[in-house]
C-alpha cells in the first residue's frame, strides 16, 4: 500500500471514528414535549387555550387535540391547528368561563418526518379541585403510553416494510452487482491482487473479448429478473402508501390528502418519479454489456436513479428525525442501507443470474471464473459488512442511548433479535471468504463439485439476510427506545388475558399509601371494552392476614375504569385481584402480585458507550479486530499469513464482544429499592392521646425553628 493510500485510509476511519463518538439526541416519532397548561398541573384561572409542544414535526392534516370535562364532553371549540410559527407545536382554543373541575386534554398526532402515529392525554384541574380525587384521570395517559410502547406494532405495517426493504435490495442490487462484482472478476488474472483488478476495472477502458462473447446469455436473464424486481418493487410501493393511509385514517378519504399534504406524500411522489425514470431506462436502453466500465452508460444511469431511491428511503427513516446534529443520522442510515442493498442483492445474484454466465463458459474456464466471482464478492461482502456494523453501532447508540432503555423497550428486544440472526449470516458470509480462488482450482481438478455446496451456502445466507431484513421491517414500525424509555416513570403496570379479554392493571406510584389505580380492558382484537358494569379491585396482603379489601372503580371511557385509594396500606407484597362484570358474560377474573414499597430509588439512564470504559475499549476492539481481517485480505497475499491474521483478527473481535457482554451482563437489574417486610407482629393501632391544638402549634414552633433548615 502506497504512502498515498495509507493516508486516504487513515483519513476515512478517523471520519467513521468522529461519526461513532457523536451521539445526538434522536426521539423519532411526534411525542408530547411540553404543554401549557403543564401536564397534571392546577389552574387558578380558567385557560382560553391548549398548546402542545413535541419531539419533531408534525403533519397539520393528521393531527389533533381535544378538551374533554369529567363527563368526557367536549370543552374546546374543535379548531386544533398546527402552530403558525413553530412545525411542532399545535394548539386549540377553549371555551370561555370553564368551571372549576378536572379536564382532560386528548391528542394525536402524524410525525411528518417518519408517518408513524402515536397519541396520548393528560389532565390538569381548574379552580380548587384535587387532579387525583375518586375518579383520576391522569393515570390514563400513562396507561396508554406504556401499552402502546410496547405493544406489537400491525401485522400488516411489518410485512409492507419488510417487503419494502427486501424488495428495495433486490432491485438496486441487481444494478451493483456487474458494477462492483461480476465485471472486475471478469478481467481477473490468475493470481493477481484484487486491489489490482479493481484499480485496472476502474481505470482502463480496454476488456478481454473471450468474457464479454458470454455475457449475452447472463444478460438476457439478468434483465428477466430485473424487471420482475422493478414491478414487485412497484407494487410494494403501492402498498407503502395504502398502509399510511390505512394508518391515518380510511384508505379511500386519506389516500390523496397524504399525498398532497404530507412529507411522507412528497417523499413518496419524487420516489414513483424516480421508478418511472428507471422503467423506462430498463425498457428503452439497449442492454450491451461489456467488462469496459465506460461502455455500460444504461448501467452507470440506473445505479444513480437506485441510489437516489435509496436516499428516498432513507428520508423516511428514524435517522431522518434526528436534528442535532442535522443530516449525520440520515448520511450514516443511508451508507447502512447501501451496504446491505450491495450484500444482499448480491447474494441473490450469485444463485438468480450467475449460473446462465457459467453455462455460457467452456469448462476450463467455468471454475476460474466462478472463483474470481466468488472471491470479488467475498471482498465486496466483507467491506459491506465492515461499514454495516459500524453505521449500525452508531445508529443503535442514536436510537438507544442507554443500557437500561435497551433492556426495557421492545425496540431494544427486537434488536437483540437481528443481532442474533447476524451472527450465522456472517459465519456463513465467512465461510465463503474461507473458500477462495485456491479452493476452486484444486476443486476443479479433483472433479469436486463445489459449486453445488455454494449454492446451499448462499441460499442459507439467503434465508438469515431475509430474516434480518424482517427484523428491520419490525423495528422501523416502533418507537426507538430513546424516545420509548422514560427514566422518571412511576407507573406499575401489567397485562393479563382472561377468557376473551386483555385486562391491564396500573398503578402509580405503587407506594405505600394513596394510590392511582387504572384498569383498561380490551378485547382479543385490542378494542377498548367499555360497557363493563362492575369493574372491581379486591387486594389482599400476602405477608400479613389483613382480610380483603375491595375497592369499585369509576369508568372513565375507551376502556378505562380508575380509582384514587389507599389498597396497599403497608409495605409488602400484594396480590390485587381484578374482577369484571358484563352482561351476558361470565365474570373475568385475575390477579396481579404488585410490591408495595416506601419509597422507591430514582431510575437512572446509563450511557451506552459514554462514561463506560468497558464498553469502549469493547468496542474498540471490535472494530480494531475487523480493520485487521480485513488488512489481511487486501494486503497478504501469502495464504499462511493470511490465516493466521484473520485467525489474530477473529480473535481480537472476540475479546472485543466479551468486554462489551460483560457490560450487558452486569446492568443494574432493576431501579427499586425494596424496603424490609412489616413483621408479622405489628399492627396499626389508634393513638392513645387526643390532639390539643395548643400543644400542635408549639410543637409547630418547635419544628421550624430547630428542624425545618435541615
Amino acid at each position: 500500500m502506497t504512502k498515498t493510500n495509507r493516508i486516504r485510509l487513515f483519513f476515512l476511519l478517523g471520519i467513521l471514528a468522529a461519526l461513532l463518538v457523536s451521539a445526538p439526541v434522536a426521539l423519532a416519532h411526534a411525542n408530547l414535549v411540553r404543554s401549557e397548561p403543564p401536564a397534571n398541573s392546577a389552574q387558578l384561572t380558567p385557560p382560553t387555550i391548549v398548546r402542545l409542544w413535541f419531539s419533531e414535526d408534525i403533519e397539520p392534516s393528521f393531527s389533533s387535540a381535544s378538551v374533554v370535562d369529567k363527563n368526557s364532553q367536549r370543552v374546546d371549540k374543535g379548531d386544533s391547528h398546527r402552530m403558525s410559527n413553530d412545525s411542532k407545536g399545535m394548539e386549540v382554543s377553549l371555551n370561555p368561563n370553564l368551571s372549576p373541575g378536572l379536564y382532560t386534554v386528548i391528542w394525536k398526532t402524524t410525525s411528518a418526518v417518519d408517518g408513524h402515529v402515536v397519541g396520548g392525554s393528560f389532565a390538569f384541574t381548574v379552580g380548587n379541585v384535587p387532579l387525583s380525587d375518586s375518579s383520576p384521570r391522569a393515570i390514563m395517559s400513562q396507561v396508554d403510553t406504556a401499552l402502546s410502547n410496547s405493544a406489537a406494532p400491525p401485522l400488516y405495517q411489518v410485512i409492507v416494510r419488510w417487503l419494502n426493504v427486501l424488495l428495495l435490495a433486490l432491485f438496486v442490487g441487481s444494478f451493483m452487482f456487474p458494477l462492483l462484482i461480476l465485471f472486475p472478476a471478469l478481467r481477473a488474472k490468475k493470481g493477481e491482487p484484487l486491489l489490482r483488478v479493481y484499480a485496472d476495472y476502474f481505470r482502463s477502458s480496454d476488456a478481454p473479448a473471450d468474457p464479454d462473447a458470454a455475457l449475452a446469455p447472463w444478460s438476457a436473464r439478468w434483465l428477466r429478473y430485473t424487471q420482475i424486481a422493478f414491478v414487485l418493487y412497484a407494487l410494494v410501493t403501492v402498498a407503502t402508501l395504502v398502509a399510511q393511509a390505512y394508518t391515518v385514517g380510511g384508505i379511500a378519504s386519506s389516500i390523496l390528502l397524504v399525498l398532497t399534504a404530507t412529507r411522507f406524500g412528497t417523499v413518496w411522489l419524487f420516489r414513483v418519479a424516480i421508478l418511472v425514470a428507471l422503467g423506462v431506462v430498463l425498457l428503452r436502453a439497449r442492454w450491451q454489456f461489456t467488462a469496459r466500465l465506460r461502455a455500460n452508460r444504461a448501467l452507470l444511469l440506473a445505479v444513480a436513479l437506485g441510489l437516489l431511491l435509496l436516499v428516498t428511503q432513507s428520508l423516511n427513516s428514524h435517522g431522518a428525525a434526528v436534528t442535532d446534529p442535522p443530516a449525520i443520522p440520515l448520511v450514516v442510515d443511508l451508507i447502512h442501507l447501501l451496504g446491505a442493498v450491495i450484500w444482499i442483492g448480491g447474494l441473490v445474484q450469485l444463485i438468480a443470474t450467475l449460473p446462465a454466465l457459467l453455462g455460457a463458459l467452456p469448462p476450463s474456464a467455468k471454475m476460474r471464473t466462478l472463483s474470481a466471482v466468488i472471491s470479488c464478492f467475498s471482498l465486496v461482502a466483507f467491506l459491506t459488512v465492515g461499514v454495516i456494523i459500524v453505521s449500525g453501532v452508531y445508529s443503535m447508540i442514536v436510537q438507544v442511548g442507554s443500557l437500561e432503555a435497551f433492556f426495557a423497550t421492545l425496540y431494544g428486544e427486537t434488536l437483540m433479535v437481528k443481532f442474533a440472526l447476524i451472527v450465522p449470516l456472517l459465519a456463513l458470509g465467512a465461510l465463503n471468504l474461507i473458500v477462495n480462488r485456491h479452493a476452486y482450482a484444486r476443486a476443479a481438478e479433483r472433479a469436486i463439485p463445489f459449486i453445488h455446496r455454494i449454492d446451499v451456502i448462499v441460499a442459507l445466507e439467503i434465508v438469515f439476510a431475509a430474516a434480518v431484513l424482517l427484523a428491520v421491517g419490525f423495528l422501523t414500525s416502533v418507537a426507538p427506545s430513546k424516545s420509548a424509555f422514560d427514566p422518571a416513570s412511576t407507573l406499575w403496570i401489567e397485562t393479563h388475558t382472561v377468557d376473551d379479554l386483555n385486562v391491564t392493571l396500573g398503578v402509580a406510584p405503587a407506594l405505600v399509601g394513596a394510590n392511582d389505580f387504572d384498569v383498561k380492558v380490551q378485547d382479543a382484537a385490542g378494542q377498548p371494552v367499555s360497557d363493563a358494569s362492575v369493574v372491581r379491585l379486591l387486594g389482599t396482603m400476602r405477608e400479613m392476614d389483613m382480610g380483603t379489601q375491595e375497592i369499585a372503580t369509576t369508568a372513565q371511557g375507551n376502556g378505562h375504569y380508575t380509582i384514587h385509594g389507599d389498597l396497599m396500606s403497608m409495605v409488602g407484597t400484594w396480590q390485587i385481584q381484578v374482577l369484571v362484570r358484563r352482561a351476558g358474560h361470565d365474570d373475568a377474573r385475575t390477579a396481579f402480585v404488585v410490591p408495595a414499597l416506601n419509597q422507591r430509588a430514582p431510575q437512572t439512564a446509563l450511557p451506552l458507550l459514554q462514561e463506560n470504559t468497558s464498553a469502549q475499549v469493547g468496542l474498540a476492539l471490535t472494530l480494531f479486530g475487523f480493520a485487521m481481517g480485513t488488512a489481511s485480505v487486501l494486503l497478504l497475499k501469502p495464504r499462511r499469513a493470511r490465516w493466521t491474521s484473520l485467525i489474530g483478527a477473529l480473535a481480537v473481535a472476540l475479546i472485543g464482544m466479551l468486554a462489551i457482554y460483560q457490560v450487558v451482563v452486569s446492568a443494574p437489574p432493576g431501579q427499586t429499592v425494596i424496603v424490609p417486610i412489616v413483621p408479622g407482629f405489628a399492627h396499626l393501632q389508634p393513638d392513645p392521646v387526643r390532639p390539643v391544638p395548643a400543644q400542635i402549634a408549639a410543637g409547630r414552633q418547635v419544628f421550624l425553628q430547630n428542624c425545618a433548615t435541615c
